[in-house]
């Protein structure tokens, strides 16, 4: 068996850690948009904390899309991110595995 099905070795375990990795990077960007569209307080610190990390994980993205809705230009910069984070760890995880 080949790809995600071969569980021998330590490329599978590197490559289950990649997508693990690019998987909570995903959630914390998509929290955020949550957060944007749910109109949440960035008083909170929660919500503070994922909105910083969230900035800083969607470096590149961030200016990508220039709407003019703030809400909508938030959901394409940073779901392209959490897209592009998701992508590049499925196929680092296939050619590692």
């Amino acid at each position: 068996m080949s790809g995600y099905y071969r569980r021998d070795g330590a490329g599978w375990g590197i490559a289950s850690l990649i997508w693990l990795i690019a998987v909570v990077i995903a959630l914390i960007l998509v929290f955020h948009i949550i957060l944007v569209f749910a109109g949440a307080s960035q008083s909170n610190a929660v919500v503070d904390f994922i909105s910083d990390s969230a900035h800083n994980l969607a470096w590149v993205f961030r200016g990508l899309f220039d709407v003019d809705s703030p809400k909508a230009q938030v959901l394409l910069n940073y779901g392209v991110a959490a897209l592009v984070y998701l992508g590049a760890a499925r196929l680092i995880g296939s050619a590692i595995d």
